[in-house]
């Protein structure tokens, strides 16, 4: 089935519009600190300009900034941006209510912009903690509480819009397939919030005595239910994506929701598990473990092959690859599905485990840089350079592909993960040639980068049309 685009430009209110324009340009603007803190770990590492930075080990601090605001918040923000528009737009209404949509999007700026301080300024003690790491300062953890709220917010708002929109039979037929993705995304996204609070209550709240917080604990169970809101969020995108070029899904609807459903079923339990397990017992470490290894496999991949399938029925002639939008979803999926096998290699403390995550966050990064310019033309933003736009999943994808690469024939190899300089102990060729080609490709993935980013925000700056 085909998206009704006239309901793109149809059902979208100024107030709606200017919301969506916040939401995009908080997350351009996330990925572009992300990259600035990028360059400070270069400069952390560069003879003279390491002095002055705030502190010696400013790499560390850096590095947690640049993860978080790349890895959490940059997607978050597009999710926002994502719940909104699929809840409004796509429905034929407004949100339920504005001021919890606004409420949603100023605390999670207000939270971004905590962390980016905290990190900048070189405060608490960097904590390399698994999907989250953080600064030991409360000007961090403020931070994060605060991009926690909004979204939150956000959430409840989407939720009762969607009710709200069902109430008035603003849509006709069933719930639109974008929508119902990212319902399921966003109930992901709840589930994720619950576990972090049930994992902070059962650690500090609940015990008779009062134990030391673990971070590693804390955000290990709920981490792992985000990676279920991001990739979700990446499939309807990708989704979204075929639908643009194809002008079509690759499966009819009941098809695609029943896939949805099926991340459902590894999503809901997740918050129970810790009535049944301690927080610090094997069993919890292995439970959250499994629900991401066996929970996005098996939709993930048919939804890919759905899409291969679409793509290949064209034998491959007259294909678009000019337009972002579909080289961005080719090479997403490449990216993807690279990291996702090198997570059967992994074995030991080393580089293959950053290398697989990396490959992941590539895809899903690379996904929503190609839907962004069709966002563009929702916000009524002429893309600045089309050209430019052309070109940058290309280069993003080449440099990702070759970070990832270098990252697993440096793990092959016995070069061990969050270690720096001579720590990392690179006293052969075979990890030597690993890490300069991670050096390599990081350089292009950051020209990528800053491409998008250029591209966007002029977009953004830019006159309406």
């Amino acid at each position: 089935m085909m998206i009704r685009m006239n309901a793109d430009k149809n059902s979208l209110d100024e107030g709606t519009r200017k919301l969506l324009y916040g939401w995009l340009t908080f997350a351009v603007a996330s990925l572009m600190f992300a990259g600035i803190f990028a360059f400070m770990i270069v400069a952390a590492r560069t003879p003279f300009v390491h002095s002055l930075l705030p502190r010696p080990d400013y790499i560390r601090v850096a590095l947690v900034g640049h993860v978080t605001l790349s890895f959490s918040i940059w997607f978050l923000a597009f999710e926002g941006l994502l719940w909104t528009w699929t809840s409004t737009v796509l429905l034929n209404t407004t949100l339920f209510n504005k001021t919890l949509g606004w409420g949603g999007l100023l605390f999670s700026v207000a939270g971004a912009l905590l962390v980016i301080i905290a990190a900048a300024s070189g405060t608490g003690d960097p904590q390399f903690i698994n999907y989250i790491p953080v600064l030991t300062h409360p000007l961090f953890y403020t931070g994060l509480l605060l991009l926690a709220s909004g979204i939150i917010l956000t959430l409840i708002n989407t939720f009762l819009t969607i009710g709200k929109a069902w109430q008035e039979k603003s849509y006709e037929g069933r719930l639109p397939l974008l929508t119902f993705g990212m319902a399921i995304s966003g109930t992901a996204g709840l589930s994720a919030a619950a576990c972090f609070g049930l994992s902070y209550y059962f650690q500090v709240v609940a015990p008779s005595q009062k134990m030391p917080l673990n971070l590693e604990l804390l955000f290990w169970g709920g981490g792992h239910v985000l990676q279920f809101t991001n990739t979700i969020t990446m499939m309807t995108v990708w989704l979204f994506l075929t639908s643009l070029v194809f002008k079509k899904f690759p499966m009819r609807d009941s098809y695609s929701k029943g896939l949805y459903l099926l991340y459902l079923i590894f999503i809901l339990p997740a918050p129970f598990i810790y009535l049944f397990f301690d927080t610090s017992s094997p069993e919890y470490i292995r439970f959250f473990t499994g629900l991401m290894e066996y929970g996005l496999g098996p939709s993930t991949a048919i939804f890919s092959m759905a899409i291969l399938a679409l793509i290949a029925s064209r034998r491959f002639k007259g294909l678009p690859w000019n337009r972002p939008e579909f080289s961005s979803l080719v090479i997403s999926m490449i990216l993807f599905g690279l990291g996702g096998l090198i997570s059967f290699k992994i074995y030991g403390y080393n580089t293959k485990i950053p290398s697989h995550y990396h490959g992941a966050i590539g895809g899903v990064t690379l996904a929503f840089m190609g839907l962004t310019n069709h966002l563009l033309s929702l916000l009524e933003r002429e893309t600045y350079s089309r050209r430019l736009a052309a070109i940058q999943p290309y280069i993003y994808g080449t440099g990702q592909a070759l970070f990832v690469l270098g990252l697993y024939w440096a793990g092959a190899h016995g070069v061990a993960r969050k270690t720096f300089g001579a720590a990392q102990q690179l006293d052969n060729a075979a990890k030597m040639a690993g890490m300069i080609l991670v050096g390599i490709g990081g350089g292009i993935a950051i020209l990528g980068g800053i491409l998008f980013i250029v591209n966007s925000l002029a977009s953004l700056l830019r006159n309406k049309r």
